[in-house]
């Protein structure tokens, strides 16, 4: 009697056993693994498995892998025990983040930044070594970021006495974070290195127990240290009235409370310095050359601002609003004034074909009566082509007016033409909302009229016009004084 053995190839997958779905996702396949090995798999280890190239997806749901059940149950059990080993190892050598900095007292941010240089052996669920941790907090003591509140703390003075400790120069930041600030904000929070503020306790000359326990409101003995050099306001506006009397420009400066940095930006014109003119300057200037880096150059509200003061030139615009029956309605009240005096060129009632939405009447408080004798869309197209013609059409939320607009042309059987292409439109909402440098776009507060809306989306321009921060205008010379040109240090770094 011979005996034959039959084995299954490889690539055959075992057959799955009855009432045990064909395939099934991660966290329920896992325990299906562990009722069957008698090991503690998982979905992490199942998808170290995956990773391995062990396991594979055969299907998804609602974007989560499937595993079939016949595969899973056909790994080699050791395999399995190995991954399960690895990771049961792993959790009792790290900890989480949080967990991690309460071990050694940091803060989790250095946590975190220590195990993005490597300095922290990281791992499977966002853990950091425990033996890494201990030696860490030997090593590096004195390489923790802190707030300029806790180094005040730190040194045992005021806040306000911290201040002129950075104006002295005797620390810099080393880093910054973002802190939210209400709903449309964020405030950058400088970090100081904790050792470089120890040390500034064992700086010569500095008595520190006559600044500690001031009452509020006594002047601060570090004041006159502070005195000693110029604070990085000064300096860099200095350097921005500076290029606005070389080139005859006007020049703008704002320290953002977003990046903590400060942005500059300066009209185009004949004879305006280009961006590597200004950026090699900058680097070039005694003073505000240490700042180069701390300087954003033509920001986004740069732009907006420019585009503002054309908008705002005689003959270049109009603004335009429209109230309506309801959000996809028809017009029933359209006003347009110019953009550059704000001379109102167009405001009337328009007599719709459909009736006014309460929730539409909430809003502008409009009603059918209202506009019951009002002219028809058609005998009000003409004089909006002929105030509108060959001018840029402002509106807060051009989307929306351009739509109305289209749709009561369209009704009424009319050709838009220029008021049609998206060239001619632009949209003062979206444009205002990136120059403040809001993610969200900002109530324009109105009134819900069309007359006084077009009113206050103008002053929305010409808030826009003026700049962020303070605008550097060109300082008249004295009668026969010479040219102010570029410095000879500024004019060499230029031509190298």
């Amino acid at each position: 009697m011979t005996d034959t053995a039959v084995e299954t190839a490889p690539a055959e997958r075992a057959p799955a056993e009855e009432n045990v779905p064909e395939a099934l996702g991660a966290r329920r396949i896992a325990g299906l693994m562990a009722e069957r090995m008698d090991l503690a798999v998982t979905a992490d280890d199942v998808e170290r498995l995956v990773a391995d190239k062990a396991l594979a997806a055969v299907d998804s749901y609602k974007g989560w892998p499937m595993y079939a059940t016949a595969d899973a149950l056909a790994l080699d059990i050791e395999l399995v025990r190995r991954i399960v080993t690895e990771r049961q190892d792993w959790l009792a050598a790290s900890l989480p983040r949080d967990a991690a900095a309460e071990r050694i007292g940091w803060h989790w941010r250095d946590i975190l930044r220590m195990g993005t240089e490597g300095r922290i052996t990281t791992g499977p669920g966002d853990r950091y070594l425990i033996a890494d941790l201990d030696r860490l907090a030997a090593e590096a003591d004195g390489e923790q970021y802190i707030t300029a509140q806790a180094a005040a703390d730190l040194l045992g003075i005021r806040p306000a006495d911290w201040k002129y400790v950075e104006a002295a120069g005797w620390v810099a930041p080393v880093h910054s974070y973002g802190q939210p600030v209400g709903r449309y904000r964020t405030v950058s929070v400088a970090l100081f290195k904790l050792g470089e503020v120890r040390a500034l306790r064992a700086m010569p000359g500095v008595d520190w127990e006559a600044v500690r326990g001031l009452p509020k409101g006594t002047p601060s003995p570090l004041r006159e240290y502070a005195k000693l050099a110029p604070s990085r306001a000064a300096v860099i506006k200095g350097f921005a009235q500076d290029l606005a009397d070389r080139y005859n420009v006007v020049v703008w400066a704002w320290n953002s409370p977003y990046s903590g940095g400060w942005e500059l930006d300066w009209e185009r014109r004949d004879g305006a310095p280009t961006k590597a003119q200004v950026k090699g300057e900058l680097a070039a200037h005694p003073q505000a050359g240490s700042y180069a880096a701390e300087v954003t150059l033509c920001p986004t509200w740069g732009k907006l601002t420019r585009k503002a003061k054309a908008l705002l030139e005689p003959d270049a615009a109009v603004i335009l609003d429209t109230e309506t029956t309801d959000l996809d309605g028809q017009t029933i009240e359209i006003a347009v004034i110019d953009a550059a005096s704000g001379k109102k060129l167009m405001d009337t009632l328009v007599k719709p074909t459909e009736p006014i939405s309460q929730g539409a009447h909430w809003v502008h408080g409009l009603s059918d009566e209202d506009v019951a004798g009002a002219r028809p869309w058609e005998r009000i197209l003409p004089r909006l082509r002929k105030v509108t013609k060959n001018r840029i059409i402002c509106a807060y939320n051009s989307s929306f007016d351009r739509g109305i607009i289209l749709g009561d042309t369209r009704r009424a059987g009319k050709k838009p033409m220029h008021l049609e292409p998206w060239d001619n439109w632009y949209c003062l909402m979206d444009s205002y909302a990136a120059w403040v440098g809001s993610s969200r776009w900002l109530p324009l507060g109105g009134g819900h009229r069309a007359a006084g809306d077009c009113t206050a989306a103008r002053e929305v321009l010409v808030e826009m016009s003026k700049g962020r921060g303070t605008a550097f205008t060109p300082r008249a010379g004295a009668p026969g004084a010479p040219v102010p040109g570029p410095p000879v240090a500024t004019a060499v770094a230029s031509v190298a």
